[in-house]
This record gives structure tokens, sequence and C-alpha cells, in this order.
């Protein structure tokens, strides 16, 4: 099916580097609050294409697993929030990933950083789900430097349990990991799909002290220290565009930047002006920064782009970049929501969609939210769950209110903060809104409330294990 793909014209192939922040809020970059220092980003995106009506979904193993399948969470069985530490859950190893597409098509991909789409058995892991290497963790958080969660450590090099130089920094090994696989990459010859998947600014609250020098007007400790982690993160993103450069890649290459959800207010995030944190189905979770730079394919520079773009588009999207969608191609997806939008950020204008689900959990938490339009829905609970944590780092999660039968209505085009429900005025826009989620809401995988095994079979001699659910 791919003969022409991966011999003699793979030099044609854009490089495609997929960059992800971890918690980043909405007015935690420097094109939207200029007093955060992120001038690496800025200058991408000031030359790119700034993307300003993007959404995800509101944490991050549903957002991640929408970017590699084009699929809603609900569809996933992810509807209902982040995988926890030894839980028995993945990515249903029926799908196809993005990663696995693209080898198909002659490149070659690598990922670096967070993975968070089940651990439990050697199967479901990066490596086994179509990257030729991983450098990382394979669960959601952990000490910057110890690499330790709840005492369990997780860092890998494929399939191996990793441990780098004491007192390394992990945004810095990411980086680091980057620059090397670009380093060794052929940029005429050998198409790169490169990912990296930052924790950066994810609590814990852990930078290098120079990073928090440069805030020394800010007096609050948290936000000093997640400022500080956005501008480490910066960093980054320059040393990885600098290595692209250098090595003949970047004239070739599509440079993507995003975050996973919204940022969390509760360790020092902002979402000003959107009203809601990460977890929550208001704006502030979903929202999310992103822009894309390419010297070679973009058609306008410096260009603000609000078309409507969900997580689910960059299936499609980076398949179209990579020329997958020629032809009859696309129909060997299978059932997808989403839609390429590549040829809208060209163009830096329009959509190719007018809808899509914030989230849809019929199962445990009992809440939806869908946008059609200018118009967003929720029914239920917007908060979703209520997180605790005790003294000595572990945590506990319960369900906000899955009995709420409240309908909340917004025009965000008029009403960008959500502060004006008009659910109770417009009753025939909310009976619309419901047909509209009765049919997103078909195929929904079933989930259930969040088991987390002993460390004894998660996690034994506190390391993470891969495995423990091979059934």
């Amino acid at each position: 099916m791919f003969i022409g793909y991966c011999k003699g014209k793979a030099n044609r192939k854009p490089h495609i580097v997929l960059v992800v922040s971890d918690d980043q809020g909405w007015n935690d970059v420097g094109w939207h609050n200029q007093d955060v220092l992120t001038p690496n980003m800025d200058k991408l995106a000031k030359r790119g294409v700034r993307l300003e009506n993007h959404y995800v979904h509101p944490q991050c193993t549903p957002s991640r697993g929408a970017i590699l399948t084009g699929k809603y969470s609900h569809r996933l069985g992810f509807q209902f929030g982040a995988l926890g530490a030894n839980e028995a859950k993945y990515l249903p190893e029926s799908v196809t990933l993005l990663p696995e597409k693209l080898k198909q098509m002659g490149y070659s991909t690598h990922m670096t950083g967070k993975w968070h789409l089940g651990d439990c058995k050697k199967s479901v892991i990066p490596t086994s789900r179509g990257f030729d290497s991983f450098t990382g963790l394979l669960r959601g958080a952990q000490d910057y430097f110890t690499r330790k969660l709840f005492g369990n450590y997780d860092f890998w090099q494929n399939e191996t349990v990793y441990r780098p130089p004491e007192d390394s920094y992990n945004t810095d090994l990411f980086t680091q990991r980057a620059v090397e696989i670009i380093e060794k990459n052929n940029p005429k010859t050998s198409p790169l799909f490169l990912s990296v998947q930052y924790t950066t600014p994810h609590f814990p609250l852990q930078v290098p002290q120079k990073f928090m020098d440069m805030y020394p007007n800010e007096n609050n400790p948290a936000r000093r220290r997640y400022l500080g982690m956005v501008s480490s993160l910066d960093e980054g993103v320059g040393t990885v565009a600098d290595a692209l450069e250098k090595s003949g890649h970047m004239d070739n290459t599509i440079f993507i930047f995003m975050s996973d959800n919204g940022g969390d207010s509760n360790f020092g995030a902002s979402n000003v002006p959107l009203r809601g944190n990460k977890g929550e189905l208001w704006e502030g979770g979903s929202k999310s920064v992103g822009f894309v730079y390419s010297p070679r394919f973009l058609k306008h520079k410096g260009c603000t782009h609000e078309g409507m773009m969900h997580a689910v588009d960059w299936f499609p999207t980076i398949l179209d970049m990579a020329g997958f969608n020629k032809g009859k191609r696309r129909k060997t997806f299978g059932h997808i929501d989403g839609v390429s939008q590549w040829k809208y950020l060209k163009r830096c204008r329009g959509s190719g969609r007018n809808e899509f689900v914030y989230q849809i959990d019929d199962y445990v938490a009992k809440s939806a939210a869908i946008r059609v339009g200018d118009y967003k829905m929720i029914l239920g609970e917007p908060r979703v769950v209520d997180f605790s944590f005790d003294p000595i780092g572990g945590f506990s999660i319960k369900l906000a209110d899955p009995n709420s039968t409240d309908i909340r209505l917004f025009n965000l085009k008029n009403d960008p903060t959500e502060s004006n429900n008009l659910a109770s005025r417009l009753p025939n826009k909310v009976k619309k809104m419901k047909i509209k989620l009765d049919e997103l809401r078909k195929d929904s995988l079933p989930t259930a409330f969040p088991v987390f095994e002993s460390n004894e079979i998660g996690s034994p001699n506190n390391i993470v294990s891969i495995d423990w659910c091979s059934v």
C-alpha cells in the first residue's frame, strides 16, 4: 500500500515535531501574558500560526489518547480522568496509533517524556505502540530529580529501567534526548516524527533556582515556582528548535506545540480570563495554548488562527501533513472523530469542524459538555471530581456531585468567561444540543471509578512494573 512513500521520496516528507506541555494555563505563555517569560516559544508562535480556538480534554490521559488515536475519550474508556498509579488500564490495543501509521509511511518515530496511557504490560507501552524509541516516565507525574512518585521509581529507556545521573532535572533530560535523536537522524533521507512530552509545569513544583530568579517580583511562592518551570520549558523548546536548525531539519519541519489541558490554579497556574481549572468542564480546563511553526509549509506566517480545533484532529492532521490522506487512504482509519485541519492551518482561517466534545461520562461522573457553533452546554457538575492531598504525599479523589441535573448553556462568542447561563431562556437550543449530545455519546466504552492496586502488584520493589496485568 505504501510503495513510493518509504524510499526515494523520503526527503520530501516533512519532519514533524510534536511538543506537549503539561498543565500549562491559558495565561501562562508570553503571547497571552507579558509577565510570563517564554521568548523561544514567543518567537516561534510569532513566526507561525497561533492557535486561539484550540481545545483538548480536561485532563492528560484523555487528551493524550485523543491526539494519538483521533478518538474522543469516551470512545477509549478514558472519559473519567487521568490514569492513576497501579491502575490496570490502557489504550485499547485494537486501536491503531499515530506513530504506527507514520512508521508504515517510512517515518522514524521517537518519543521522550511522559506516556500516561497505560503501563501494566509490555504490549501497551510506547515501543509496542509504534515508537522506535522511548525515554521517560510511563505514569503521570513524579519528582523531577528522584524520578519517583509515591516512592515508586519510574524512568525508562525503551523497556528497561533507566537511571540518569543523580540530581539531573527531568525537563533537561527530555530536551537532551530530543537533541540526541535529531542529531542522529539524517534530515535528507529519514523523515522524523519526534514527540516531546514534557511534564513541565505539572506538579510537584520543582525547578532549578536560576529559573525562579527570573521572577523576583512574584510574591506567591507557588506561582513563582510554576513560572520558573514554564521558563525552563521554554528553554527546552528553544534548544530543540536550535538543534533542528543546526542539523538541517528545520527548513523541512512542521513544529507543533500545545498543552495537554488547562492549568491548575492550586499549583500556581493561571487560566485568566477563562473560568475553571484542569479537570473541570469549564473553558479553563480544556482550552489549550498552542502554535504551529514551519518555514516551508505555512502560507500565512505570524497570524492568529481562530478556527475551531480539537485534540482528536491532530491524528488526521499530522497524517495529512505527512501525505497519508492522498487518494483513498483515509478510509483505512476506521471510525475516528478527528478531521484534518491542515489546509485551514496553512491558510490560517476556517475549520473542518463546527462542534466537539469536552467530555462525556455516562458511567461515573454522570456529566457531559459539548460545543456546537458558538454555544456550549454543560450537563451535571462542571467540577467533576474533588482532589485532596495528605501530608505524606498521597491523594484521594471523590466525585463532586454525580447526582447533579443542572443544565448550563453559554454563548461563548458573547460570553467567553461563562458567566451568563442561557439555559432557561433558550429551551429550544438546549433541546437541540441534547439531541446532538445523544448522537455524540454513541459508541461509548464503559468505564468505572478507578481501582488502584497495591505496590506489591503494580510496583514491586518500589519500581513501576510493565508485567502485572498480562492476562
